[in-house]
């Protein structure tokens, strides 16, 4: 296992698409953070300095979902899953090995764009919100767990499509487009995006709770459940078919 672990670790810090996709989701997220701060209105409160300074997780999942579904779709674009899968034929160890990987990679990148979202943004809000005020430290965590998960997410479809194009096109419509869509069906869409894994987990970014969302931690706790469901797919799929 260790010597699965260290192969991936090297596929994936050696191939240049995943460092420029989590340099576009720094630079999105921590850009657009700094310029919804700036706008903060005076006497606005906390929840809504913090939800400032992490609103560019909207666009940088994007690049996450771009992130993961290449650290899944990499080898078989080139067709070196044989080579792997020949050296490697334990295909569940292989797995796992890829997506401890990527669920590393993507928990530090989170929590480091999480963190510098934050600062950057309080540098120039006119709302301050120290870290010890409540929920302020909690929110910033999920904002990086948040993009952790989303990136194992976005792999695991992408193990199951196998394809880049039709990978990063399906994970976000998933995260983004299918819950914009929801918004014109009403209350049908108010439940639905309650219940939906991706928007149920940004709820724990939010510093006030509201009644169309659930608790951070619930909500939080459908994404990791129907990433889950996610990898256990790509599993059962990467198991019984041909590479």
């Amino acid at each position: 296992m260790i010597d699965a672990l260290a192969s991936e670790w090297l596929k994936i810090r050696t191939i240049r698409s995943m460092f420029w996709a989590l340099l576009a989701a720094a630079a999105l997220t921590v850009g657009i953070g700094m310029l919804a701060s700036s706008g903060t209105e005076p006497g606005s409160g906390i929840a809504s300095s913090v939800s400032d300074n992490l609103a560019g997780v909207i666009m940088g999942q994007l690049a996450i979902c771009v992130f993961g579904a290449l650290a899944a779709t990499s080898e078989y674009a080139t067709g070196m899953i044989r080579t792997s899968l020949s050296v490697l034929p334990l295909r569940g160890r292989m797995l796992t090995a890829k997506a401890l990987v990527v669920t590393a990679v993507g928990l530090v990148a989170g929590l480091v764009i999480s963190f510098l979202s934050y600062a950057v943004g309080q540098s120039v809000t006119r709302v301050p919100a120290a870290l010890g005020d409540p929920g302020v430290l909690r929110a910033v965590l999920g904002g990086g767990l948040y993009l952790g998960v989303l990136g194992l997410f976005a792999f695991g479809i992408g193990m199951i499509v196998r394809h880049s194009a039709a990978a990063i096109t399906t994970a976000i419509g998933a995260v983004l487009i299918l819950p914009i869509a929801s918004l014109a069906l009403g209350d049908a869409g108010v439940t639905f995006r309650k219940w939906w894994p991706s928007w149920a987990g940004q709820s724990v970014m939010q510093v006030a709770t509201s009644p169309e969302t659930l608790g951070p931690w619930a909500g939080f706790g459908v994404f990791v459940a129907g990433t889950a469901a996610v990898l256990t797919g790509a599993w059962l799929l990467f198991s019984r078919r041909d590479a």
